[in-house]
């Protein structure tokens, strides 16, 4: 059992972090020179704890009213890096802050962007929601590591980075070790350019990509990072060393806007394919993006029975539905496998249909379209791949037993 190191404010921390974005001083108190404190051309840093009136408090985790009322008492603000006086403001992009009066050069708050300082705020709260205790900006006593957002409950530690400078692989590889030797777990949100042109491609680290808006990519899904943080917490997400799959078939019935000789609508089918992972089976209702099999395929017998027996079934919805088949042109006196009108029987180009239903536009007349109205599950087969991945299950059944 390794042991515990103190948490401790990250005034004992010296590293610093680099940034790319200025801040204002627009809620700086009129007593304070703005000139001393910020020499044009620096950027500030922006902690989100300090100690107000003796009590070490974290701003992001503070109601807004709460945070007003506070502020509104002229509160005497000492600031944990550096032991300097400070006040409260609220960033560009609304997060809750400190600010130093005048900054110590030994200071070592990191210089860091208004984006960076939302999202640590993001993080604590969610940590905090998740039924987790929530710190910020903490460092252990050797300066080893200094985290974020730490998430601690009982004996149990989880450390979340938000790291959107850049950094190599073997650095943060590195800051990771760091954390396992003090029995800590490290998770990981990158920006777009942190790693460059060449990002890690599924990462046996806990290592997930966050856009700017805030939205983060675990495994194939895409949460925003509060989502993101309670579900790691929760234990959502395992690294497994095999990966579940399932190809799904479903049948989806379009309305056709028109048929080019009678100008009345009718309905066809398609079958669409998809694949899910880690048991993520979409729902019927869920059209999501699929692959549109060859129209030979719903001509098969055994599909259109199926289809059959469901417009038999659904005889409310009055389906005008037209199966697929060959049919001649009467100009070419030519073959096609395709749908031909409900109503009055004339022949309906497939490329026309392979348009639609790739693009949703058809480059022959833009007044051609699907709507679809109906859909059923055609069917579903699973199967098994050696594949190690970050697997996703709110009911905790993944794919297979955890990476060590």
């Amino acid at each position: 059992m390794r042991r515990q190191e103190p948490l401790i404010p990250t005034g004992c921390c010296l590293r610093r972090a680099p940034t790319d974005a200025w801040n204002e001083l627009r809620d700086a108190p009129s007593w304070i020179s703005r000139s001393s404190c910020f020499p044009r051309g620096t950027i500030s840093a922006m902690p989100l704890s300090a100690f107000v009136n003796g009590q070490r408090t974290i701003a992001a985790l503070l109601g807004v009213n709460e945070w007003n009322s506070l502020k509104g008492s002229r509160p005497i603000i000492e600031l944990c890096c550096c032991k300097t006086k400070g006040f409260m403001r609220v960033s560009k992009l609304g997060t809750q802050h400190f600010v130093h009066v005048n900054r110590a050069d030994a200071c070592s708050s990191g210089l860091e962007s208004a984006e960076h300082l939302l999202f640590k705020g993001i993080a604590a709260k969610a940590v905090q929601e998740a039924g987790w205790e929530a710190d910020v900006e903490v460092c252990d006593s050797d300066g080893r590591w200094r985290a974020d957002v730490m998430a601690v409950r009982n004996s149990r530690r989880v450390a979340f980075e938000i790291q959107l400078s850049p950094i190599s692989l073997a650095e943060l590889q590195r800051r990771q070790a760091a954390y396992a030797s003090s029995n800590i777990r490290g998770c990981w949100f990158y920006g777009p350019r942190v790693f460059g042109a060449r990002p890690p491609v599924d990462s046996a680290e806990p290592l997930f990509p966050i856009g700017n808006s805030g939205n983060v990519g675990i495994a194939s899904r895409a949460m925003s990072l509060r989502e993101g943080v309670i579900s790691l917490l929760n234990g959502h997400f395992r690294r497994c060393a095999t990966q579940r799959i399932s190809t799904i078939q479903d049948v989806n019935i379009y309305r056709f806007s028109m048929c080019w000789a009678c100008h009345r609508g009718f309905d066809i089918y398609s079958i669409v394919e998809r694949r899910a992972t880690c048991g993520n089976v979409p729902s019927i209702e869920e059209e999501g993006e699929g692959e549109p099999l060859p129209l030979n395929k719903s001509g098969a017998p055994w599909v259109v029975e199926r289809v059959q027996r469901y417009v038999n079934a659904h005889s409310r919805m009055s389906f005008e539905l037209s199966f697929p088949g060959w049919c001649e042109a009467t100009s070419s006196g030519r073959k096609h496998y395709t749908f031909c009108c409900y109503h009055c029987g004339a022949l309906i180009a497939e490329e026309i249909f392979d348009q639609l239903l790739v693009s949703d536009e058809c480059s022959q007349d833009i007044s051609y379209g699907l709507q679809r109205i109906a859909a059923f599950r055609l069917s579903q087969r699973a199967s098994i791949v050696d594949r190690p991945h970050w697997c996703f299950s709110t009911s905790h059944r993944f794919c297979s037993s955890a990476v060590e």
